[in-house]
C-alpha cells in the first residue's frame, strides 16, 4: 500500500491485477480485483479522498466498471483514479489467433521498416494461463507464445500486406530463446527487428527476426527465430505427402 499527499489530497495507491494473478498480492501493494473489492465492501481502506488504480495485468473494462460501482456505494466521499490503459488487442490475423483472450499483444506498431514493438496483454482467461498459473511471475511458455505472435504480426505487417489475397502457414526452423528475469504480471514491452534472408522466391520466404521482453526497462527475455513462410496451398502438398509417409511408417512398425 502507497499512501501520499498531493496538494492537500490523501491518495492510497495500489497495483491492481485479474484475479488469475493472486500469487502476487503477498505484497501488500498489490490486489486482485477481487481483492480490492473486498476492502471496499468492508471499509478496510486508509481515509483517503483519492484511491490511484494502478493497472496490472488481467484488468478489464468489466472489472474496472465493477471497482467504480463497489467505490460509489461503499465509499462514496472517494475518488477512483485509474493510472494505465485497458489496451485492445492487436488484430487476430496478425497474430493468427481466433479468441480474443488468446491474444497477448496489444498497441502493436511498426516504428520503422522491418522494426516492431507492442505492449505485452494479459486476459486472465488466456488458454496458457487456465491451468498453468503458479506463483507470482507469469510462466515463461507465455513469453513464449508472446514471442511467437510478434513474429507473425512482424511478417504480416511487413510482407503480407503486400499480398493481401494470399495466405502464408509459417514454419519454425530455429529457435534460441534465453530468459534473464522473471516476467511479473504488470505492463511490459516487446520490440522486434524482421530480417529477410531470402525473398526471391515467392513460394519460400525466409527470415530471421530477434525479439527482447522488457518491463520497466529491464530485460526479460531475448529470443532468435529463424522462419520459413509458404503459401497454403504448398504447405498442404508437403504436409499431406510427409502425413502419409509418417502413417506408412506406423503401420509397418505396428505390423
Amino acid at each position: 500500500m502507497s499512501v501520499v499527499q498531493l496538494d492537500s489530497t490523501v491518495t492510497t495507491a495500489y497495483v491492481v491485477v485479474g484475479d488469475r494473478f493472486l500469487g502476487i498480492s503477498a505484497d501488500d501493494r498489490v490486489h486482485t480485483v477481487s481483492g480490492l473489492v473486498a476492502l471496499l465492501r468492508g471499509g478496510r481502506l486508509p481515509a483517503s479522498q483519492e484511491l490511484a488504480v494502478h493497472l496490472g495485468q488481467g484488468v478489464t473494462r468489466h472489472d474496472l466498471d465493477y471497482l467504480e460501482h463497489v467505490a460509489a456505494v461503499h465509499a462514496p466521499h472517494l475518488r477512483v483514479r485509474v493510472v494505465g490503459e485497458i489496451a485492445e488487442p492487436a488484430r487476430r490475423h496478425h497474430v493468427h489467433k481466433y479468441q480474443h483472450s488468446n491474444v497477448l499483444l496489444a498497441g502493436l506498431t511498426r516504428t520503422e521498416e522491418n522494426v516492431f514493438q507492442a505492449d505485452l496483454r494479459l486476459d486472465g482467461d488466456n488458454e496458457l494461463l487456465l491451468d498453468h498459473q503458479t506463483g507470482e511471475h507469469v510462466q515463461g511458455i507465455v513469453v513464449i507464445e508472446a514471442v511467437r505472435q510478434l513474429f507473425l504480426a512482424a511478417f504480416e505487417l511487413e510482407y503480407g500486406v503486400r499480398r493481401p489475397q494470399e495466405h502464408f502457414y509459417i514454419v519454425w526452423n530455429n529457435v534460441d530463446l534465453r530468459f534473464t528475469s522473471f516476467l511479473f504480471p504488470l505492463p511490459a514491452t516487446l520490440h522486434a527487428r524482421l530480417t529477410p534472408v531470402s525473398v526471391d522466391d515467392p513460394g519460400k520466404l525466409q527470415f530471421r527476426i530477434e525479439t527482447e521482453v522488457h518491463q520497466f526497462g529491464k530485460p526479460v527475455a531475448s529470443s532468435r527465430i529463424e522462419f520459413t513462410a509458404l503459401p497454403n496451398e504448398r504447405i498442404a502438398q508437403i504436409e499431406r505427402a510427409k502425413a502419409a509417409k509418417a502413417v506408412d511408417a506406423y503401420l509397418e512398425a505396428s505390423a
